[in-house]
Parts: C-alpha cells; structure tokens; sequence
C-alpha cells in the first residue's frame, strides 16, 4: 500500500494476461469511517492480500493515534473487475456494500449479469451478421466465457447490497464532503467521487494517465463518454485525478484535452475510411483491419470502439450501412 495524498492509501492487486485482466488499483479514504472505492477482484489470493494490506494502513493510523475502521465499500461501475471483490470484502471486513440502482440491477444474479451483456440484441450492437455460423460461434462462446470470468475474475454477485445511494449525492468520510456525479460512457452505470476542497477525483476507468480507456457494446456510449469528460473537465479546483489503473494523473486539464482530441482525431479516421470507400462500402472489420495492421488481439479490443463510433455516426446520419450476404457494410450519406 502506498499513501498517495494524506488519509487517501492505494492498494495495487496484481494482473495477469495483460490488458484481459490489468492491475487493478483500491483506494481506502479517511480513518474512522474509511470508504473503499472499487472493488477489485475477488480471487481468495487477491482478497487475502486486499486484507493484509489494510492492516498495514491500519498500523499507520495506530502510529498516528488516530481511529481507524473500514466501514463501506463503493465500486465505480460493475464491470467484473471493479465488483467481483465485494462480496468477500464485507464478509471479511464487515463493511457496507454501497451501490447505485443500476449496479444493483445487473449485478443482483448471475442470469440478471449475463442476460445484460449477452442479450439478442448482440449482433445488432456489433454489426455482425447474424446467420447460422456466427450464432454457433457465439453459442459455444458463453460458457467458455463464463468459466473465464469465473477463474480469472473471481466473480461473486450481491443479491442484497446493504445500501442503495443515487448516482448523484454526497458521501461524508471523516467529516469531509465528498461527491459522486454520474459519469457514463465507459459504462451507463458509472459514477466518479470528487472532493471540491481537495481537489481530488476518484475516476474510476473513465480517465487513465497512460492509456485510453476501453469503450465497446452493450453498455459504453462515446457520445455520453465526451459529455462525461467535459463534465469532469469543467470540476472547480481539480488538481490530481486517481484512476482504477495506472499511476495518478497530475497534469489533468493536459490529460482531458489528450483524451477529447484522441476520440476527435479516432472519430475522423472512421469517416474518412467510409468516405474513401463510398463505392464498395467498408465493412467494421476491413476498418480494423486498416487502423491496426499488427496483432489480432489488438483487433479484438479495438473492435469495441470502432462499432460504437459506427453506431454514432449512423444516428447522427452521416454515414448509413447496408447488409449484404456474408457482413455489413458502411456507406457515406
């Protein structure tokens, strides 16, 4: 654990298989009433050392002769690697699970999670093609995805959260005030924690220092995701940024302007390629094909964000698609 900003600990859990499952940061804030943002994961090994951790922040205070006690835990959004640790953290740590409604909605069963993420409305989102071979493809898919997640993530689902906050209220820790505002985009369900005074925001994935975040379907909207960065753009007095992976970001307004013009400049190259193709139409794949010429892997990451781009610009009638026998093509308007 690292002391990043006074009474502000992060709690770094190890990664594997690169970005399928990154280093995942947990933040512990204040000291007799100690939130923890975000979840992590909830693998015994990754728990374990979540625990042992805490009790080293907890012989920091003692040092101090300052209370500390964790007494809630708040994820930023329920992606499997923000949620899964939950669970186990109140069981063994005895704290309050806090969620927003919809957290609470698609996390509340192991159906209710992979109904919302592998719904039929999966071909549509992706702009696949949905014949005989790509349904059997997909069929087969799930559960070798769902004993995926289940090794590597340790997924554990809440029917009961012990408290349900709005995606926009205030959250007392240790006398100071702390907001969480709505801030969709990499996910609908996200929410962000700032302190005004402190000039402190907790991003969740929404802002990394390094790298862009992972946007795709069904649930991340690049439309919501610039409103949400301008939103966090125009915060009074912001002056360091805690992401859920990476280091801290301590150059924000710089690093807000990095993200806006890399989603302009990524928005442009996928109109340009459809525009170049007008005759023949270009279908999402010959797109990821073009933008990313090395590594199959990197393919399928980027495909998230290339079909979302698609989907705005269908709906901002700029450009539209036509399905023809094997796939679907992209057209200007």
């Amino acid at each position: 654990m690292k002391e990043v900003s006074p009474g502000i600990f992060l709690i770094r859990e190890k990664g594997t298989i690169g970005a399928i499952k990154p280093p995942e940061n947990i933040y512990v804030i204040g000291g007799k009433d100690a939130l923890i943002f975000d979840g992590g994961y909830g693998n015994r090994n990754t728990i374990k050392h979540v625990i042992k951790e805490i009790n080293k922040i907890k012989k920091v205070y003692l040092k101090r002769n300052i209370p500390f006690r964790v007494t809630r835990v708040l994820p930023s959004h329920v992606h499997p690697d923000h949620f899964s640790g939950l669970k186990k953290l109140r069981k063994y740590l005895d704290v309050e699970i806090l969620l927003t409604k919809e957290m609470a909605e698609v996390i509340n069963s192991r159906k209710n999670y992979y109904d919302y993420y592998e719904s039929d409305n999966y071909f549509r989102q992706n702009y696949i093609k949905k014949n005989t071979i790509n349904m059997l493809k997909f069929q087969l898919r799930k559960p070798l995805m769902h004993l995926f997640y289940q090794i590597i993530y340790g997924l554990s689902f809440i029917d009961k959260p012990d408290k349900l906050i709005d995606n926009e209220t205030i959250i007392q820790i240790d006398g100071e005030i702390w907001e969480t505002f709505p801030s969709p985009g990499h996910s609908s369900d996200h929410i962000s924690l700032y302190n005004e005074d402190k000039g402190i925001l907790f991003s969740g994935d929404n802002i990394l220092r390094t790298i862009t975040t992972w946007l795709g379907p069904p649930n991340s909207d690049i439309e919501q995701y610039i409103n949400s960065i301008n939103r966090i753009k125009d915060l009074p007095n912001l002056k360091v940024i805690f992401p859920a992976h990476g280091s801290p970001v301590t150059n924000p307004h710089e690093r807000i302007q990095e993200i806006l013009e890399h989603r302009k400049r990524r928005t442009n190259q996928v109109h340009e390629l459809i525009e170049k193709n007008a005759t023949h139409g270009i279908s999402p794949e010959e797109i990821i094909n073009i933008l990313y010429s090395h590594g199959r892997m990197m393919n399928n990451i980027a495909r998230g964000w290339v079909v979302l781009t698609l989907r705005m610009l269908t709906e901002k009638s700029l450009v539209g698609y036509k399905i023809d026998e094997k796939e679907v093509k992209f057209y200007p308007k």
